[in-house]
């Protein structure tokens, strides 16, 4: 009989064990995973930081609005096709996606573009063409980058 009762209280000191191995396990992942979170916060939120752009000007020209926007930061903006462009018309704001809808905006170019082609590195200035809606009065833009910096510019008619 005494060597049942040995071995259950071996037993339930090994379940113990295991159990608060597994519990301390979990305790130090979850502080890990919660300290890899932060820092990739503070990362993203240094870059966006360093992110700045300027409207530098606007030109209609029938339906098509012509921006140009200079990266006056210190971080590129690497992913031009997550650009977001606003356009206000008759004080109603309207998205303009990026691609091949009726009402769109494309790259025309980047100028200069020597350092890293296809991206908007610090002092370079995109220029984007805005297709707008047939009869839309346009007034103002806003161009706003994938990590959430944005720049805006009245829209000079030349009335």
């Amino acid at each position: 009989m005494s060597g049942g009762s040995l071995v259950a209280s071996g037993i339930g000191i090994f379940l113990l064990v295991f159990t608060a191995y597994i519990l301390i396990g979990g305790a130090l992942t979850t502080t890990e995973v919660m300290v890899e979170a932060q820092s990739n916060l503070a990362a993203h939120q240094e870059a966006r930081m360093r992110t700045a752009i300027a409207i530098q000007d606007t030109t209609i020209d029938g339906t098509t609005l012509y921006v140009r926007v200079t990266n006056t930061g210190s971080e590129p903006v690497v992913d031009l096709a997550s650009i977001d462009v606003y356009l206000q018309s008759e004080g109603v704001p309207v998205y303009i996606p990026h691609g091949t809808d009726p009402y769109h905006w494309s790259t025309v170019k980047i100028d200069p573009d020597g350092i890293h082609p296809g991206q908007l590195d610090p002092d370079e200035t995109l220029n984007l063409s805005i297709t707008c809606p047939e009869g839309a009065n346009p007034t103002w833009v806003q161009v706003v980058t994938p990590n959430g910096v944005s720049g805006s510019a009245y829209i000079q008619t030349g009335e």
